[in-house]
């Protein structure tokens, strides 16, 4: 596994996923399997957001394997990429157009482009015949409902009540759009038209709507002060995370702040408003590091820390220097899991830590 990961870092960038039998995060449906692949490579030719390569495999491969084959699958433009029980989905066209590209493997083994929402962006599935995200074309502070298995739109959410006066750019789901026990919950963004949402909060403070899933009403809105902004909606990573026991994890990335206070914080099982007694800060391992996906699994979090300070200007982000750490839920004391090279951020792809 090692040689794999290796080898895959020195093209930059890749993803193992088994997609054969995937768990809905939010009522345990998944769409139906029709083929033997089990696994997914990614690579990208060069770095993030450069072409991309993706073969459909029904083994771990071994050794040093090419990616670039007859059944494999170019993208134009590729950053990360996120699944679906046996569906992959990707934030651009094969051809490179903004939106959300379904793929699945077909009976020749090979991936194929089997739906599109043009200018889709953040999206979330909470079954194969109900999902939801952001197409800022038709309004940022609506949130458009679509079937997954048809990939066609079937409404959506008017989110405009939450808006605030006197600020230049507001946005709904740009950054987070996550469920568990019914509820959806909904990143609002309140930033300058300047930098479009990204690091650019005017406000101190985390907001999210709360949304009755079947129903599709809005039912409230929930806070939480010292944080910026929850996720980094740029990429395919959804930085948010259902651990086994029931409780959503949400990811600060500390990018608004010159990289600096990045947190994890949660909503329970049973509940719907944030757990103010937790929270779990990257900085009390590392000065200055980022978390961006986690693994919560039988009491402890598995997340991912530089072995250096992150520069302010992000030059060092992007390159070879992050550990993976295990830590007790409710200590918070981080064990460090050696004998793995030394990675890329997990910023771009939800696959970095997975089961």
């Amino acid at each position: 596994m090692n040689k794999i990961i290796q080898h895959s870092l020195s093209i930059l960038t890749a993803a193992m996923v088994l997609v054969s039998c995937g768990k809905d995060n939010d009522n345990n449906t998944t769409p139906p399997d029709n083929t033997k692949a089990s696994y997914i490579l990614f690579t990208n030719e060069a770095d993030l957001a450069t072409a991309g390569y993706m073969t459909a495999y029904t083994t771990m491969p071994k050794g040093n394997p090419s990616n670039i084959g007859a059944n494999t699958l170019q993208m134009k433009t590729a950053f990360g990429f996120t699944k679906y029980g046996s569906w992959i989905f990707n934030r651009t066209s094969i051809a490179g157009e903004t939106g959300i590209q379904k793929l699945e493997v077909g009976a020749n083994g090979k991936l194929n482009g089997t739906g599109f929402l043009a200018n889709g962006a953040m999206f979330h599935i909470v079954s194969p015949t109900n999902g939801y995200y952001l197409d800022p074309v038709k309004g940022a502070m609506l949130i458009q409902i679509f079937n997954p298995t048809t990939m066609q739109r079937t409404g959506e959410i008017d989110l405009n009540s939450l808006k605030m006066d006197g600020v230049t750019y507001q946005a709904v789901g740009q950054h987070i759009i996550a469920s568990k026990e019914g509820k959806l919950y909904v990143s609002v963004t309140y930033g300058t038209k300047e930098r479009g949402g990204y690091g650019d909060d005017v406000v101190n403070y985390i907001k999210m709507a709360v949304i009755d899933i079947a129903t599709n009403k809005l039912e409230k809105t929930i806070k939480y002060d010292g944080l910026k902004s929850l996720g980094w909606g740029a990429s395919a990573n959804k930085m948010w995370t259902l651990g086994d026991d029931g409780a959503l994890y949400f990811y600060y990335t500390g990018f608004n702040e010159g990289i600096t206070n990045s947190s994890i914080i949660r909503i329970k099982k049973g509940e719907t408003d944030f757990d103010k007694t937790w929270i779990l800060k990257a900085d009390t391992y590392q000065q200055h590091s980022s978390i961006g996906i986690s693994l919560v699994k039988n009491g402890r979090i598995y997340i991912q820390l530089p072995s250096v300070v992150l520069t302010p200007d992000f030059s060092n982000l992007g390159t070879p220097i992050w550990d993976y750490y295990s830590v007790d839920i409710n200590t918070l004391k981080q064990t460090k899991i050696t004998g793995i090279p030394h990675t890329r951020y997990a910023h771009s792809n939800e696959q970095c830590i997975t089961e």
